[in-house]
């Protein structure tokens, strides 16, 4: 059974309820002479911490999981004398890839990673990584939010495993650099016959992970 009592109560509460917020205010009143009101607005922006690298095909700002291949075919009067051969692929061509990163959260540490030496699937035929070369320099246009310029590339380890890291200082923690890496086979081993590496087979795929603290 509803009461008085309690329906005042509810009406009670209803009005807390609906009774508005208001902001600071001022309010200020005079028959003469200047009035002045202030009001004041607290405003706060958060920024996340964001790292991005791109090598080779990407989606700016985004995840994509394009993964080029750079390929060498060496002419057959040629094998093993040390006349490097040009790749073909990459997402510029003729063996270059564009490489970008940018982090806000201080120096940015740059690695390459293999699995293993290169071979045509037979453990005992191998090219080592540091048969492959790897010139930087900048791209040929400029992209917003982007420093362009020549990223070093960290150089293979020849038998597998992490390579030598680079590093990519900040400017008020951030890093905003983008390049091109053009890659060549040294030519400089002779060996068997075969197709070594591929697409993620016979430790043909090289990971660059970039680092940030």
């Amino acid at each position: 059974m509803w009461t008085w009592a309690r329906l005042a109560l509810l009406a009670g509460l209803g009005a807390t309820v609906l009774t508005p917020a208001h902001a600071d205010s001022k309010f200020v009143s005079g028959a003469s002479g200047t009035l002045t009101a202030t009001a004041n607005l607290d405003l706060v922006v958060t920024i996340p911490r964001i790292l991005y690298l791109r090598v080779g095909t990407g989606t700016e700002y985004a995840a994509n999981g394009t993964v080029d291949m750079i390929s060498f075919a060496v002419p057959a009067a040629q094998v093993g004398n040390g006349t490097a051969v040009a790749g073909t692929g990459g997402d510029l061509g003729n063996g270059a890839v564009t490489v970008r990163v940018m982090g806000n959260g201080g120096d940015i540490t740059l690695n390459s990673n293999t699995t293993g030496a290169l071979n045509n699937g037979t453990s005992s035929q191998q090219i080592g990584w540091n048969q492959i070369t790897v010139a930087s320099s900048a791209l040929g246009s400029t992209t917003a939010n982007f420093n362009n310029g020549s990223i070093t590339h960290p150089s293979f380890n020849a038998t597998g495993g992490a390579g030598s890291s680079v590093l990519l200082p900040s400017t008020n923690k951030m890093v905003r650099q983008e390049g091109k890496w053009t890659y060549s086979y040294a030519n400089s081993a002779v060996v068997a016959a075969g197709t070594y590496g591929g697409a993620g087979v016979n430790n043909g795929r090289v990971t660059y992970t970039a680092t940030m603290p």
